[in-house]
Formats: C-alpha cells, structure tokens, sequence
C-alpha cells in the first residue's frame, strides 16, 4: 500500500495562494530565474509565467513542510505543470532547477500566444462524444483541440477562444453537464504547443535530472517511472500532449495506493478521485487547502 503526493495544474490559482508562504521561497525563486514573484491578482489571472512559477512555489513550500513531518510520498503524479512540482517531490529536481525550468517553459508558452488563446473543460461528455463535439465545430480560422483526460467523464479542450465558444456550445448540444472555460491563458497540451516543445528542449537539457526516489506518474502516458531520462521526456513533452491523469489515477490504484495528499491550491485532484472510483473506494483523501498542514498530518497519522 502507498501514499501519494498530487500536484495541481493551471487553473487551480487562486488570489490569495501566495500569502502563507514564507520570503525565503521567493528569495530563492528569484535567484533561480531572475523573476520577482508578488501578489498581483491581475497576473494571478492570466499570466501563464507569473501563475506558473506561483504554483510551483506553493507546492515547494507545502511538500518542504509535510516532509518535514517525515511524511514522504511512495508515489508522485502532477498534472501538467504539476508534474514539475511531481519531480521536485521524488527529489529528481531541486527547487532552483524546477524553477529555472518553469520560467523558461512558462516564458516560451506565453511568446506563442500571448492572448487569445485558452483551454476550456467539458464535463458529462464521454471522450468520443467530446472529439465529435470538437470535430463538429472545427474553424481552423480559430482552431480548438481536445486535450487532457481528466476522468472518464471530464475532458479539456484547447485553443482560440473564439473556436473554444463554438465547441463548448457545441458540447451542449450533446447535453454536456459542464461546457466552460478555464483560468488558463495558453492552449497547453494540444498540436499548437508542438513549436514550442522544439524551443523548451535544449533548456531541458541543461539540468540535471536526478533518479526519483520514488514512482514518478508520467503526464504523457499514464506509466509509473523510475528512470530520470523517462521523467526528463515527460516533463518536456507534456507540453504538447493531452495529461492522462485519468490513466494516471488507474495506474495509481493498480499500485496500491490507498492515501493521497493533494497539495494547494484547491481539490480538483480529489474531485477527480472521487468521480472516477466513487468517495467509498479504498483511498483515502487528504486535502492540504481543506485540512491544512496539522489536520492533514493528524488525520495520515490516524490513518496509518
């Protein structure tokens, strides 16, 4: 049996994530990659480089504090730039690369589409029924891709926000519960993001990528990793391709998993597990926004 450590992506932000944490994070964020991370709700709202480097920082601080309590993950899976947050928590990357890594994938994704661009989600569609929704709508004047799996029943979508309104109206008509758009600025993980995994490459290469001291959940493909160069392709191709978290949560419990922390902000990770295998089913969820640090730690003790 296993713990897990979750790591949220884009669109979990919220205004006020940043304030419990403490300076020294941003000080060493700073020195990484020469960016001064401040409260600043209008970045908060769409900036993709500003919320990405908020996340990764939140997650930092949070993960420094349950390990802390020597609580250490027996599995790690993050979803999209989670998965950045995934490799600092198996200690295959140090903060200060993680961030330079982030800075540079976040600043090369907001050069590609600096407006216009967005991800949209569609809920109580199955995924053939999302891909004919998105084909039925296609405008390759204002292009929209179906992108991550969240669970069998949830599916994001990617693209010019023109075309994303045409397909989440489109989801509708096939009598989608949920058809919104997401506080995400840039069309991630879909063909329109290929350009720019080209450009994130070499900087990839520039850091050392450390054998994970547990299994890595790799976006890409679902599969658990041990093997640094695996976590290095993941965390580089991620970018471009749909994050499999639905297989990822399968291959989780195959595993054994039977406790999972989901780290701040928000409990969309736990929303997720919920609505894949029901409230009932044998892993137990602890949420660090809901619990915070003392009751989370009170109840995996209680639990263990």
């Amino acid at each position: 049996m296993g713990t897990g450590f979750l790591y949220p992506g884009q669109g979990s932000q919220t205004q006020e994530m940043l304030r419990d944490i403490p300076q020294v994070y941003f000080e060493r964020l700073a020195q990484a990659t020469g960016y001064q991370l401040k409260e600043n709700p209008a970045a908060m709202a769409q900036d993709t480089v500003y919320i990405q480097l908020a996340l990764l920082t939140k997650a930092a601080y949070y993960t420094d504090q349950v390990k802390e309590a020597n609580v250490f993950p027996d599995f790690v899976a993050g979803h999209s730039i989670g998965a950045f947050c995934a490799a600092m928590a198996c200690d295959s990357l140090s903060f200060e690369n993680a961030a330079s890594l982030v800075y540079h994938r976040a600043t090369l994704m907001k050069q590609a589409y600096p407006a216009d661009y967005a991800m949209g989600v569609i809920v109580g569609l199955t995924r053939t029924e999302a891909e004919m929704a998105v084909v039925s709508s296609f405008d390759p004047t204002y292009p929209v891709y179906l992108s991550n799996e969240n669970c069998p029943m949830q599916h994001t979508i990617s693209g010019h926000v023109k075309g994303l309104a045409q397909t989440l109206a489109a989801a509708k008509t096939y009598h989608a519960q949920t058809a919104k758009l997401l506080a995400v600025p840039v069309p991630s993980h879909c063909a329109l993001m290929d350009e720019t995994v080209t450009k994130f490459a070499p900087f990839m290469q520039t850091v050392m990528i450390d054998i994970p001291s547990c299994l890595y959940l790799k976006n890409t493909d679902g599969r658990s990793t041990m093997d640094p160069e695996e976590v290095r392709k993941d965390l580089l191709y991620n970018i471009a391709q749909p994050v499999q978290w639905n297989k990822m949560m399968e291959v989780l419990q195959e595993l054994g998993m039977d406790c999972s922390f989901e780290f701040p902000p928000g409990n969309t990770l736990t929303k997720l597990i919920h609505a894949k295998f029901g409230e009932n089913n044998g892993i137990r969820t602890i949420n660090l926004d809901q619990h915070g640090i003392d009751d989370a730690l009170f109840l995996y003790q209680k639990w263990r």
